[in-house]
């Protein structure tokens, strides 16, 4: 894969896109060093066991460590356990995610409970963000740090009013906190048409997500450094149900192709947001979503 063994975290392993990537990456010849993690330490091993019973020549790939991004208990003792055993990080692969029940892609009927909306945009957002602040100072000169989203965080997915927030080129931290209130409020009075916001804290946990990808993450990162964010499809996962078009592993293939992407600064791609393999930009269009599902 690389001239040189990289060693790749992925948060939330232990099952679905997360779990199908340790397993493509652990398909190469060249293997990388793939350190996958779960919140419950059992169902991760469990996890470990089940990649080594397919895969048994990737005994001294994989590792395995707990780790809760929403306890920030957990972080000291997995980033002293990063710098002792592999001394930084080449690729951050910030998977772990939640989705309430109910709240399917084409859903008509669910609204955002405050429990709701609390848990979600705690680990979608808040959760990623505080893990990968955390870790920055043990990425690689040339790492690489790729955000699990989805088209569902797209602007033109947050309803009239924060779609326009969202989709502002010069958007500021401030900003960030601005459209949480908005949305919070919102789920409080539970008149989401009325305040022209989306029904699905989903929607705006991986819409703050991006935007803070973007906007923000991107301008601390130094030398060779970068960062995406990237959907990959819906796929049959306990997220995604069975009924679902692509397969754990086929949706993690443009995870994949990101680790691939040469480790140097590329301005033009740093900071972007990628679908089957290609830059989508931010401003497209929510029916385009629909018009593609309706032609698979």
């Amino acid at each position: 894969m690389h001239s040189k063994s990289r060693s790749i975290v992925i948060t939330g392993a232990n099952r679905g896109i997360g779990f199908g990537l340790a397993k493509l990456l652990l398909k190469k010849s060249s293997k990388p060093k793939v350190i996958i993690t779960s919140r419950d330490e059992t169902r991760g091993k469990a996890a470990v066991n089940e990649i080594l019973d397919e895969y048994p020549s990737s005994k001294e790939s994989l590792y395995y460590h707990v780790l809760d991004i929403t306890n920030k208990d957990s972080y000291s003792p997995f980033a002293d356990w990063i710098k002792s055993t592999f001394g930084k990080i080449d690729v951050l692969v910030n998977n772990a995610g939640v989705l309430p029940k109910g709240d399917g892609t084409f859903s008509r009927r669910y609204q955002a409970t405050l429990e709701d909306a609390t848990k979600v945009i705690g680990t979608n957002y808040f959760g990623t963000r505080a893990f990968t602040e955390y870790m920055l100072p043990l990425l690689a000169s040339d790492g690489k740090i790729i955000n699990v989203s989805g088209t569902r965080g797209l602007p033109d997915w947050q309803g009239e009013k924060l779609s326009k927030k969202f989709a502002n080129p010069e958007l500021q931290p401030g900003d960030l906190e601005e459209i949480l209130e908005i949305f919070m409020e919102a789920v409080k009075k539970q008149n989401f048409e009325e305040a022209g916001v989306t029904k699905s804290s989903y929607n705006v946990a991986k819409a703050l997500q991006i935007a803070w990808t973007n906007h923000i993450l991107k301008k601390n990162l130094t030398g060779d450094q970068q960062v995406f964010s990237m959907c990959p499809g819906w796929c049959r996962t306990g997220m995604g149900g069975d009924k679902a078009p692509k397969s754990a592993e086929e949706g993690a293939e443009t995870i994949e192709y990101l680790i691939d992407l040469p480790y140097k600064l590329n301005q033009d791609l740093n900071g972007k947001f990628f679908r089957d393999k290609k830059v989508i930009p931010f401003d497209e269009p929510r029916s385009e979503l629909f018009l593609k599902n309706s032609r698979n």
